[in-house]
């Protein structure tokens, strides 16, 4: 799926980052690049736009979970949660 331009790979954010949309958008943008991914590939992989993809990758905070959970999928990305204790 790639097109003639090369795509430089983003590092990913710390994992001792608090998760916030913003740091959510920087993970999906690193796997991305890493993946050699354009934009306008992974939107066309992922059915949403490029422009959607975008406002994602750069924080924009009216995304709905869905949307994020598509996008990690197409990537090979997951989300987990962790047991808490109650004390």
């Amino acid at each position: 799926m790639r097109s003639g331009k090369q795509v430089k790979a983003t590092n990913p954010p710390e994992f001792k980052e608090p998760i916030t949309i913003q740091t959510i958008g920087k993970f999906i943008k690193a796997r991305r690049t890493q993946q050699g991914l354009s934009t306008n590939d992974c939107a066309m992989l992922c059915g949403i736009s490029a422009y959607t993809l975008n406002k994602i990758e750069n924080g924009f905070e009216g995304v709905k979970l869905i949307t994020l959970l598509q996008i990690m999928e197409a990537l090979g990305m997951e989300m987990k949660m962790q047991e808490w204790s109650d004390e």
